[in-house]
């Protein structure tokens, strides 16, 4: 059992390690390409070693590669799409963004139930979380697309009671009661009018609305009439209901423009950033360069007072050795008066003088020389000290330009990493500008398609509503001409009958007094 487990863990690593080999295969394939097949065959193998994080950014690299495209999708590129995005939701199911997409792109192919199915779902996920404000969202979108959902508008009216909003779930509620009125379900539109007034008693509308239907039930008015007016009433709404449309497409397109002014102005910035760190380092380039010229410059005067002092040195050693050489004659000049000694008197004397004023002289030279010859050395020590001194400096200045020279390329090799980063990064953020304004002109194009069709649905409701208008008008005069004449008819028809009651008590009284007189004749 345990060599069982050792070798599915062994077959487990190696089947991890194929799969992280081969997910580097395809991203060296890709580089910063825009292949949807390969973001997608990333995506999958990333969900294939449990990466949902990473599967997601590929699946949404994946769709963005699709929709790059300046030409409108074909069907193959389509299903490809749908099946990007169902793919998202299977990692994320409350993804809003991506269900919207994918819902759009139903649309688009005409499968608008399949946008309804996909819309609900998502609202009953959002209940079942608790997020009701959510599901009503959802369910405004399902609206949107068909208006005649019965039971989606009464799981919204439900919603919006928890919510604790009760007045749009009373038009929930009225909007039920008015498809049921326009079917001519009176019962089911009544019941659910009340339900409307039960949540909010301030309506007048829903009250009118309740009191006619109640009147029909009675009989009291014509139901095709009432049907008429109640048709005109639900397209006052879906009228109001487009200019909100309208006015929600004005607003994303406004919110729009303002996201790519946005993104304009970050790129700007981020170009000026970047331009600001290229300028100070290159003032720091520039200060790093006169540094290390003050520093050739500094060596090149130590080179020339070494020189100096060498020269210097070497004119000290010479005087030195001349005094020397004057000593030696001295002491020969001693030596030739030794021998001359033995000479005449005459002599004797004049060389005793001699000898005696050589004797000063050498005493003299002797002392003079020997205090040059100990500046000299005192003087050759504090030049050599100097010059040591001056080779130490020196060579302290050759590390310290050593350094600086290593650090110039060090900067400078640093500022060819900065400026190729950022030469890319500002290549990556170009491209991204790019995706994002083409992004957001396609949604710009899709919210003008958009904003025409409900322009037009709004007209031509508009013309239906006036010829519904012009046609319940001429109801209405027919109705009160109908009834007009009904009226006229009952007051002919009861003065008739009260004429008739007037001639029938006439016969009636004549009949008695003949009945009296008869009995009167035959008592």
């Amino acid at each position: 059992m345990i060599e069982k487990l050792c070798d599915t863990q062994v077959f487990q690593g190696i089947t991890v390690s194929l799969t992280k080999r081969k997910i580097q295969k395809c991203q060296r394939q890709l580089g910063n390409g825009h292949d949807a097949e390969l973001h997608l065959t990333v995506a999958d193998l990333y969900k294939h070693l449990g990466e949902d994080v990473l599967a997601l950014e590929s699946y949404r690299a994946a769709a963005k590669s699709v929709l790059q495209r300046q030409t409108p999708l074909t069907t193959t590129q389509s299903d490809q799409l749908i099946k990007i995005y169902k793919r998202i939701l299977t990692l994320n199911p409350l993804d809003e963004e991506t269900a919207h997409q994918l819902s759009q792109e139903y649309i688009q192919r005409g499968l608008n139930y399949r946008a309804v199915e996909l819309y609900t779902t998502l609202a009953e996920r959002f209940m079942r979380q608790g997020k009701y404000r959510e599901a009503t969202e959802q369910y405004q979108r399902v609206f949107a697309i068909e208006p005649g959902s019965i039971t989606a508008r009464i799981t919204c009216a439900n919603l919006y009671c928890q919510l604790g909003d009760v007045v749009q779930g009373a038009q929930e509620y009225a909007y039920i009661g008015d498809l049921y009125f326009e079917y001519q379900k009176f019962d089911g539109a009544l019941e659910y009018y009340r339900e409307a007034f039960k949540l909010n008693p301030q309506d007048e509308t829903i009250e009118q609305k309740i009191q006619m239907t109640q009147q029909i039930l009675d009989g009291v008015l014509i139901p095709q009439a009432q049907a008429s007016l109640q048709r005109l009433n639900l397209i006052q709404h879906d009228q109001t209901h487009l200019q909100h449309s309208l006015e929600e497409k004005e607003r994303i397109e406004r919110e729009l423009r303002r996201n790519i002014h946005l993104l304009k102005q970050r790129y700007a910035q981020s170009v000026a950033s970047k331009n600001e760190q290229l300028r100070a380092t290159q003032t720091r380039l520039e200060e790093l360069a006169v540094y290390v010229a003050a520093f050739k410059d500094n060596l090149e005067t130590i080179a020339i007072e070494k020189r100096q002092l060498e020269e210097q040195l070497e004119q000290e050693v010479t005087h030195k050795h001349d005094l020397e050489q004057k000593l030696k004659k001295l002491n020969a000049l001693h030596v030739d008066e030794y021998m001359a000694s033995s000479g005449s008197t005459a002599q004797t004397q004049r060389l005793e003088t001699a000898v005696t004023r050589l004797q000063q002289e050498k005493a003299r030279l002797g002392t003079q020389l020997q205090k040059k010859l100990e500046r000299s050395a005192e003087r050759e020590g504090q030049l050599r000290a100097h010059l040591e001194q001056q080779i130490s400096r020196g060579t302290t200045l050759e590390h310290q330009l050593s350094d600086l020279t290593q650090e110039q390329k060090d900067v400078e090799q640093k500022l060819q990493l900065q400026l190729r980063e950022s030469q890319r990064r500002e290549q990556f953020l170009r491209e991204q500008m790019q995706q994002l304004i083409e992004q957001h002109e396609y949604a710009l194009q899709n919210v003008k398609h958009q904003k025409e069709r409900l322009e037009q649905k709004y007209r031509s409701t508009q013309a239906k509503m006036n010829m519904v208008e012009t046609r319940n008008m001429a109801t209405l005069e027919q109705l009160q001409g109908e009834l007009s004449r009904q009226w006229t008819i009952e007051s002919n028809f009861s003065e008739q009958f009260h004429e008739s009651l007037q001639e029938i008590t006439l016969l009636l009284q004549n009949q008695e007094q003949e009945i009296q007189k008869l009995e009167q004749l035959h008592p």
